[in-house]
Order: structure tokens, then sequence, then C-alpha cells
């Protein structure tokens, strides 16, 4: 671990750049676990052929399909009603809570029937779309319902169905009327960006501190296509390609950044003082970024450790290993910062966490699945602080597996939180890959404190809320950390033998 600290930023959630050990960007769910997709579902009465859903813990592989399904995917043509059938079954008997059908119904007529009224030059289709909506309680005579429709119109406008995808309007308007973070739909190149890990981006770290504000540019990294552009710390990302990001969520704009290394991405940004947006061209490149970053504070007993994300087994050894040079070296307090950390490997996070936890604090939470059944998250205690104080920065970008790490450090009181409420958005997915190659996930698990206090949707609320500015972010300044250092020297000074 190097005895110097540099100048050191608010980092965020989503990596801009090829890297494996960033989750959101990198491939697979936030917790790390890849699950096997349910079944098949039995079909409805007068379904088509319904096609197998795949294992997604090999997600590079392709979609096994019906016949027909394969024929319509080769011409570029709409998904059919039973292959979004696979997908409403799937939601309905894999999802962690209870779904009410009429919920699934209503909201894939809603986004069919939106798509219809965005384009004033087709026909209303009124009778087709008024069957879309009816539902009865019986989940399969429901789809049955909506599929009729669904499958008259994608006929009868094939042209406006081809360019328009209802398919993935109707499939993204299930999943996010589950609101849930974990349970979303992406279309085919979506998939295959956040599922590649070759693919490069500008080499910056996004952050939305409001939700009502675009999301702002909180670090940008050197030598990469950003730092070399213009953009600034405090930027917000409006556009990208000409496309209104505004209100997208974060890692909906990592994925239309990141491309082929040496293409070009537009990126459009508001600047506060500036009145009119600001367009940058780059070229996108792979840039290298540590994942775990260990300093020594000049001229004090003090540890500063930075958690990118839990990538894998390596993480661990790094995280384990800077903990115990500290203890070597003496070290009386540490911050550690999983600001803009979004999880990764659930075992890398179990595994780091044993170098905070005694014997007495061994659970740091627990997995619970859709029959309510708690499997204990049991870390092997290590104890590398020696007795050091602990104060841990977090965010809103901070989840998964962040959170869990974050909620079991503060039950336990072994660490003060400091920075802003977590992103609430803890659990397990699983994926199923339609024919065309887009793919739903499901939230299958989610993850309980071990007090058995909700983390999802929820979040970790800090003991000392300090929040982050647009004015901080371009002046260089870093209140949460300078807070964290005040009440680590306050800890030091005031214990026995400080």
């Amino acid at each position: 671990m190097q005895s110097s600290l540099r100048i050191l930023r608010p980092l965020a959630v989503i990596c801009l750049f090829s890297l494996a050990a960033c989750t959101p960007a990198g491939g697979g769910s936030s917790s790390g676990n890849r699950i096997v997709t349910p079944a098949p579902a039995a079909k409805p009465s007068g379904a088509r052929t319904t096609p197998t859903p795949v294992d997604t813990s090999a997600p590079a592989a392709a979609s096994p399909a019906s016949s027909a399904s394969t024929s319509a995917r080769l011409r570029g043509e709409s998904l059919s009603s039973t292959d979004l059938y696979t997908a409403y079954r799937a939601i309905l008997e894999t999802y962690v809570d209870p779904v009410d059908n009429t919920q699934l119904i209503r909201a894939a007529a809603d986004g069919l029937r939106q798509g219809l009224q965005e384009n004033p030059t087709l026909p209303l289709l009124t009778l087709p779309l008024q069957l879309a909506g009816a539902t009865t309680g019986d989940a399969d005579k429901d789809w049955q319902g909506f599929g009729d429709a669904y499958d008259s119109v994608v006929t009868k406008m094939p042209d406006w169905a081809q360019q328009t995808h209802p398919d993935w309007t109707v499939l993204r308007s299930m999943a996010d009327s589950l609101h849930d973070g974990h349970t979303s739909f992406m279309t085919p190149d979506e998939a295959k960006r956040r599922n590649e890990t070759s693919f490069a981006g500008i080499g910056v770290l996004m952050s939305r501190p409001q939700d009502n504000q675009p999301p702002l540019i909180a670090e940008i990294f050197p030598n990469s296509p950003a730092a070399s552009s213009g953009l600034k710390r405090g930027d917000r990302i409006i556009a990208v390609d000409g496309q209104d990001v505004s209100g997208r969520a974060v890692g909906d704009i990592a994925t239309l950044i990141r491309g082929q290394p040496g293409t070009q991405v537009r990126v459009q940004v508001s600047r506060l003082g500036t009145p009119d947006p600001l367009e940058f061209t780059m070229k996108r490149a792979l840039v290298q970024v540590e994942q775990v970053i260990g300093r020594q504070v000049p001229n004090a007993p003090i540890g500063y450790l930075k958690i990118r994300s839990f990538g894998d087994a390596s993480t661990v050894d790094q995280v384990l290993g800077i903990l115990d040079q500290g203890r070597q070296r003496g070290l009386k307090g540490w911050v550690i910062d999983l600001r803009g950390n979004p999880g990764g490997s659930l075992n890398a996070v179990i595994g780091a966490a044993g170098g905070f936890f005694d014997a007495n604090h061994a659970v740091i939470g627990y997995q619970v699945d859709r029959q309510r059944r708690q499997t204990p998250l049991q870390t092997q205690p290590l104890n590398l602080l020696n007795g050091a104080a602990l104060v841990v920065l977090v965010d809103r970008e901070s989840a998964s597996g962040a959170e869990i790490f974050a909620a079991a450090l503060q039950e336990a009181q072994i660490a003060t939180l400091v920075g802003s409420k977590t992103a609430g958005n803890v659990g397990v997915a699983t994926q199923i890959t339609l024919p065309d190659d887009s793919v739903l996930q499901v939230t299958e698990q989610r993850f309980v404190s071990p007090g058995g206090a909700q983390l999802d949707g929820v979040g970790v609320t800090p003991d000392v809320q300090v929040d982050m500015t647009d004015e901080d972010l371009q002046n260089d300044r870093d209140p949460q950390l300078g807070k964290a250092l005040e009440l680590i020297v306050q800890k030091i000074t005031s214990s026995p033998g400080g």
C-alpha cells in the first residue's frame, strides 16, 4: 500500500469503459450470480409453439426457439405473442414477490396502445386495443386475449412493427410495471453491450444526486477520451448520439455510450454557468482503472481504501492484503469508500467482508427467495482492523453488494456511514433470452441485513448525511471525504491511547 494520498474524488456507478469487474456495464446481474431460468411454462389454450427459455449461466449461448420464431428473427420480424408469453409466465412464476397478472396485461396493453398512438398516420385499431386491456383474472385467458390483439396489430402493420418494435415496448412495459431495479428488459444490442467486456467507452463515471436532474460526470479518468475532449466533472449528460437521455437510468446511458474501440460517440452536456448545451465527439477506447485503491493519509495513521466494485476473487485478495498492510503499519483508522460501487460478485462481497468482522458478526446478511426462505451470508472472520476506527462512504450509486456490505458494518456498530442514502437496489436476477436475443431480467431473490432490515427498495441511510453539489465537483471539493476524515480523527483522539 503506497503511503501517499492523492486528490480523492467522489466516484459513481457505471464504468463507461471495458472492465469486467464493473458489473452493470460489463455483464451479469449486479449481485454477480447467474441463475438458471425457469422451466418452460404450459402454454395457454390455442397458443402457438412456446420457445424454451435459455440457461443464462452461459449468457453467450444462442437461444433455442421454435422454428417459426427463428424464421421471424431471421426476417427481422417482431416476436410473436407466444414468445412474449414466455416472458409473461417467467415473471409470474419467477419474480421474488407475488405478481398480479392483470398488472402485467395492462402494462403490456398500455405499451402497445401508446406505440400506436404515437404515430397519427396509423389506424387506431380500436377493437384489438380494447380487447388487449380486458382481464378476467385467469392468467392464461387474459394473455390469450392480449395475444390475439397483439398479433392482429403486428400482422396488419408489419412495416410499422419492424421499424418500431412493439414487441420490445410490451416487454419493457411489463418489466417497468414492477418498479424493480433488477427487473428490466434489454434489446439485443443492449444485452450484447452489457455482456461484452471488449466494448470500450470514454472513461468517465456518472452519478445522479437528484432524481429530477440529468446524471452528472463525477470523475474523468486520466489518459481517456473524455480527459482530452473538454468534458468536465459536474457536466450533466443530456444526450448521446442525438438521443435524449436526461431521464434515463445511468446504466442505460452507459450502454449507449459504450461501443467498439475506435468508433465515435457524441455526448451532449449542460454545464453550470453555460447557457447553451455543449457537444463533444470522442473516439471510444479501452481505459484501464484500478478497482481497489489503498493509500495512507500523509503524516497520519489513517488509511483510505477505495473499492470500485466487488469484481472477483482478486478483489478479495487486494482488499484483505491492503487491510493487513495497514494492520502491520499500526494504522488507527480507515476510510472505506464505497461510493459508486454497483456491487458485483456476491462471493467477493462475502470474502472481502471477512477482513472487517470478528466471529461475533460472521453473518453479514440473509438471502431471501420467493418462498421467503432465508440463507445466511456467512463470511470467514479475519478481523484485520485490529481495533482501528472505521468510516464508510456511500452515495446514491452504492448498490447491491455494496449495500449489503455497508449495512452489515453499520448494524454491527463497526463503522460510521457518511454520505447519502444508497440505491436500494439489492437482489439476484435470472435472465431469460428470447428468440431475437433480447433479454428479460427478473428479480429472483432479495437480501436483508443481519438484523432483518429490508434493503431492496429502501437503501441504507448514512449516520451522517453529506451531499455533493455540482459546484463541489467542478471545484474538486469532496465534503464527504472531508467529513469522513474529520470523524476518523475524532474517533482516534477520543479512544484510549489515541
